[in-house]
This record gives structure tokens, sequence and C-alpha cells, in this order.
């Protein structure tokens, strides 16, 4: 069971899926419960602490060059970024930036950086640091796992700094999603590693035999801890910038425990016995949630449904120049045979076998719980056998 320390008063979160992605759990809250309402918490109590589990370990903690979910989940939790996508509302949000104005021909935006944001070693950032994390993101030395994702048609963003507290953005070609494109870029602290970057060994910092004191960043927590393949153990950081609503200092635990656990039945048992308060994968198998909701509806835990899945489970054909080129496929040139496969696809069968009925059927990309850009209106083949044996046979 959880110990009194926690408050949680022994209840445990998991979150239940209904696709492939847990939209998440909060850590600004010890007694983990619901988000709350817009206009703020109103039963917020300081301290504690929360045990969860991962399924992988952390290797290392630079996110510029490790592409891992226990990596990103380091950077999650240590650093942070100008801005961020609000994963519920999927509204661009100031993060570092304070705000920014875009240029008339929308390839230039300007950010104002809050001020008195400080680095868990209490240095202070200014936009030196974000010139130099841009720096050892586009290094061909570095070969940044993120460099690929944040660029226009091929080429790298242009950054600069007029003042210490600005920043400009330049793209070199229009693009919709905007500033969308940097939040995956943790801003880092140039004074921890820009020798590093300067002896061309920036890829090798931050290593698994990197002292956890070296570890700076402008996330909630500090990493204070870890013991491979067993453990790691973060607490609050005390330069954290961010307060809620009534002003009080975020975040409001004193320390988070990942335990590392591989296996998925270990977990679902360290689970049911208390040993873990939640499941920092988000994710529980079908065949768990049985045990899981019997377990909920006994009081035992707390199992919260967090709605449609923001990415999905689906199949998709290679259209590549490369793979047209293969003369052993022409079927795939064929739209009818793509809409013959999609129409002999029974995914409510998939939805009640595989999910348990804890699914939601799709015909496009794009989930429904993507309020911003799902359309129910999208067509879509149902079922239909014959009418697939109909498209394949009008292609021969």
């Amino acid at each position: 069971m959880a110990t009194p320390r926690r408050l949680l008063f022994a209840s445990l979160l998991l979150v239940l899926l209904a696709g492939a992605l847990g939209v998440g759990w909060r850590l600004t809250h010890p007694r983990v419960t619901p988000a709350p309402a817009a206009s703020g918490p109103t039963d917020i109590s300081r301290g504690g602490e929360l045990t969860g589990s991962f399924r992988s370990d952390a290797v290392r903690y630079n996110r510029y060059v490790d592409g891992s979910a226990p990596g990103d989940l380091v950077a999650l939790l240590t650093q942070a970024t100008l801005v961020r996508v609000n994963r519920v509302t999927d509204q661009l949000e100031p993060w570092l930036a304070e705000s920014w104005t875009r240029s008339a021909d929308g390839l230039a935006y300007t950010l104002k950086l809050r001020s008195g944001i400080v680095f868990s070693d209490g240095v202070p950032l200014t936009s030196a640091d974000v010139l130099f994390s841009f720096r050892a993101l586009y290094d061909p030395k570095v070969k940044s796992v993120l460099a690929n994702g944040v660029a226009v048609a091929g080429k790298p963003l242009v950054v600069e700094a007029p003042d210490p507290g600005t920043v400009v953005v330049r793209f070199p070609a229009q693009f919709a999603p905007g500033l969308r494109l940097i939040e995956a870029v943790p801003i880092l602290p140039r004074h921890r590693l820009e020798a590093a970057l300067n002896a061309g060994t920036f890829a090798d910092a931050w290593g698994a035999t990197t002292p956890l004191n070296e570890l700076t960043g402008l996330g909630p927590f500090v990493l204070s801890e870890h013991v491979a393949n067993q453990r790691m153990v973060f607490v609050r950081n005390p330069h954290y910038w961010r307060a809620d609503a009534a002003g009080s200092r975020l975040p409001y635990l004193d320390t988070l425990t990942i335990l590392i656990i591989p296996d998925q039945d270990t977990e679902a048992l360290r689970m049911e016995s208390g040993a873990i308060d939640l499941m920092v994968n988000g994710d529980i198998r079908p065949e768990d949630y049985a045990t899981f909701k019997h377990d909920a509806d006994q009081g035992r835990l707390r199992l919260i449904d967090v709605g449609v899945a923001l990415d999905a489970n689906l199949l998709w054909f290679n259209l590549s120049e490369s793979a047209m080129a293969d003369r052993r496929r022409p079927w795939l040139r064929q739209k009818a045979f793509r809409q013959a496969v999609s129409c002999a696809v029974d995914r409510q069968a998939i939805v009640n076998t595989v999910y348990l009925g804890e699914a939601v059927p799709i015909f496009g990309p794009i989930s429904p719980g993507n309020h911003t850009w799902y359309s129910p209106s999208i067509p879509g083949c149902q079922h239909d056998v014959g009418k697939a044996r109909t498209l394949l046979a009008s292609v021969g």
C-alpha cells in the first residue's frame, strides 16, 4: 500500500486508453485528482511524494541526442521550452517566452522572455541561452535527433537576440504551424554546456557518468538520484519559475520517484498492491482493464478515463517515389485498391476484441480526440466485404 507520507489517501492513478495514447498525468497536484477547472484548484496541499513506473531506463540526460522515451521523460521533468502546446486544448501557449508577435510576412516571430527566470543552479536565463541551444541543435557534429523536426523546407530556422530578454526566430519559408515547430526544443544552460559544444563533445555531454549536480535545467524537478535499471528520483526545483493562480510556487510535490519496471505483468501487480502510485507510460493493456476496473469499484485505486487518444494506431501505404518505382507492386498505385483494403478492415471487430471496447474506429490519421482538426464528415468505408471485392475487381 502507499505509505502514509504520500498525499494520496491510498488512491492510485491509472490512465485509461481509448486508443493508443493517454493525454497524460499531472505533476502539480499530490492528490492526483482530475484537472481543476479554469478558475484554479481550491484544495491544494503542498508536499508529499509520488512513485511512478516506467518501462525503460534513461542512459543519458541530453535530449538533443537522445530520442528515447526515458530521455523524453527526463527532459519533460527537468527542462523547459520557449512555448508549449496544451495537450488538452491543442492551443499554443507561452512558456519560457511570455509573449510573441509575428511579422507581416509571417516569416519572423519576436519572443519576449519572462523576466526573473533562473536555471536550477540559480543562474539567470537570457537570450544567449536560446542562441546557444539553437546553435547546438543545428551543429552538424552534434547530429541532434531534434534537428530534422525543426526545419522548414529542409532549412534551419535563424535565431537572433537583439537584447538579453528578446529572441527573434526567422523561418526560411511560410510555415502554417508557426512556433509549434520549436515546442520540442528544450532551452539548455550555455554556462554549463558551451565548452563541450566548442570542443566538439556536446553529443557526449550529460551522459550516464555525468555527476547529477552538473545537470541544470528550467523544469519543475531536478534529478537527485539515478540507480541504473532500478529508479530515478526527482526532487522539486527550488528555482522553478511557474506558480499557480494563487501565487503558490510549483510544483506542489516534494519528490517524484520513477521505478524502472520493464515487465508489464510486474508493473500491473505493483499497481494493484499499491507499490506504485501511477503508471507514467500512461497505457494499460486491455487484458488488465477488467482487473483494474474491479479494484477501482472497490475503492483500491482510481481509474480515470481521459478520453480518446490524440495519436492513433493506423495502417498506411507507402506511396513515396521509391516505393512507386518498385514495379512488383503496381496495385499500390490504384486508389480503388487502397479503398478496397479500407472497406475490408473490420474496425469495430478490432475495437471489440483487441481493445475490449475501449477504442473508437477512425477513417483517417486524425483522432476525434483532436478537437481542432478532426472532422466527423470525413468519408470512410464501413466494413463491407462485398464492396471491397467489387473495388478489387474494378482494377483487375
